[in-house]
């Protein structure tokens, strides 16, 4: 379970929300279509919470068998096996949300078993609720790059301007600002943070703009970025592989980067891990304002890891920074 995105709402009871996502009891969610889910959950505090198990119920117990996801693939070519990576605004009673989603392309083969000719397609989808667990989802994806739909697997098309994956979603300056990472190829920055922007209908597809990707990303090697605005400033967290540890997995390690706009970046320095774990990733900010000065509450996920080394992660965890408005970090 990783990726987990909390949010502030008006309810004395339960105050905060979470939506995640992964595999809560067996490999691929056993029992539901695709493979990732999203989850959800409601906190009483940042230490205490309750995950949703359907029919109303949750769970405080952390017994995953009980847990039912919110959201899950559907029977599309670009939204047959992952659905994840949720990034979530609360604006005026909705939730908005984009999220991660991956189909098996216009042949409908899994990329790599045989028959595929066009590997996966990678995207991202809207959706808005008014409870946080029944979602409409937008008619089609509010980030997909068109050329990757049918191509021949291992174009340029597919493998240097697109597979755009893993959206930070952001209410800001009168619009909706999404930052999110798509490979950009190896001599532009790899796994790179691009940018896109919506002035119209948040879950319509044609009101959404990709301003920065391609060849020209916002900051090179930045997988997995969220975004958050602190007092006018912008902080970007992302688990790029840190030199030179070469472990495919341990080398990736959280990072952070400071912006007056969100546009202009200059990166911090990174986080090393837990001295219980080998790794942690997925770093998803979430700003405190209720204390002051206000603070940076940083949700990451640790790996099991061991020998053979065990990719997945079974600990959500958080670690928190004050930041002073105008003040050195």
């Amino acid at each position: 379970m990783y990726a987990a995105k909390v949010v502030r709402v008006p309810d004395k009871v339960y105050p905060l929300r979470m939506w995640f996502f992964g595999w809560a009891v067996t490999d691929c969610n056993e029992g539901y279509s695709g493979c990732d889910a999203i989850f959800h959950a409601r906190g009483k505090d940042l230490d205490h919470w309750e995950v949703f198990c359907g029919d109303r119920t949750w769970d405080a117990k952390m017994d995953p068998r009980r847990w039912k996801p919110v959201i899950v693939p559907r029977d599309m070519f670009y939204d047959q096996w992952h659905n994840g990576d949720p990034s979530v605004v609360y604006r005026d009673g909705v939730f908005y949300m984009a999220y991660s989603s991956t189909g098996f392309n216009a042949d409908g083969v899994m990329e790599g078993a045989s028959g595929d000719k066009d590997g996966d397609i990678l995207c991202i989808m809207g959706a808005v609720s008014k409870d946080g667990i029944d979602w409409q989802r937008s008619p089609e994806p509010i980030l997909i790059n068109k050329a990757e739909i049918g191509a021949p697997h291992g174009s340029q098309s597919q493998f240097v301007n697109g597979m755009y994956h893993r959206p930070s979603l952001m209410w800001d300056r009168e619009r909706w600002r999404m930052w999110f990472d798509y490979w950009a190829g190896p001599r532009a920055g790899g796994c790179a943070m691009g940018y896109a922007e919506c002035v119209g209908e948040f879950l319509d597809p044609n009101a959404w703009k990709v301003i920065r990707a391609g060849s020209e990303p916002l900051l090179p090697h930045w997988p997995n970025p969220e975004v958050v605005n602190v007092g006018g400033r912008y902080y970007a967290f992302a688990d790029p592989p840190i030199p030179p540890e070469r472990h495919p997995w341990k080398a990736r390690q959280i990072a952070e980067a400071v912006s007056a706009d969100g546009l202009h970046w200059t990166v911090l320095g990174h986080i090393r891990p837990d001295p219980d774990t080998p790794a942690l990733h997925v770093p998803t900010p979430f700003v405190d304002e209720t204390v002051t000065p206000p603070r940076i509450v940083l949700f990451y996920a640790c790996q099991i890891g061991g020998e053979p080394y065990d990719y997945r992660y079974n600990r959500i965890r958080y670690m928190t920074r004050s930041v002073v408005p105008g003040g050195a970090d």
